[in-house]
């Protein structure tokens, strides 16, 4: 199963559901936003053309505050702007993974889960 119809899966069960993705050797950024059932947000750095969704929060912030009244899929692929965003992205959504503690054990109710590869 692809992780995008997981996520919708997962949302329309459990009301929430999110993917983030950050790599420390510029593989790239990505998140995954669903709830009730729908994507509400989908962007993967290295895909921009698989971009679902407006910007909200805290990805539509960091554009204007750039002067950038497009989406991140519509900025030049080759540039790194959008390139670390994904823990603000989580902050603002759930938990910033980057700055959680693997001896705290449970995480103010976050689940983490192994999800399979993208198809």
């Amino acid at each position: 199963m692809h992780v995008t119809e997981l996520c919708r899966e997962l949302s329309a069960h459990f009301g929430k559901a999110q993917l983030f993705f950050h790599s420390e050797q510029n593989d790239g950024e990505a998140w995954l936003i669903a709830e009730r059932g729908r994507i509400i947000r989908r962007w993967i750095s290295e895909y921009p053309e698989l971009a679902a969704g407006e910007p909200f929060g805290v990805e539509r912030r960091l554009l204007d505050a750039y002067g950038i009244a497009g989406k991140p899929e519509d900025l030049d692929p080759k540039g790194d702007l959008a390139g670390d965003w994904a823990a603000t992205v989580a902050e603002e959504s759930s938990i910033d993974p980057t700055a959680a503690a693997a001896e705290t054990g449970s995480i103010s109710g976050m689940l983490v889960a192994a999800a399979p590869l993208f198809e």
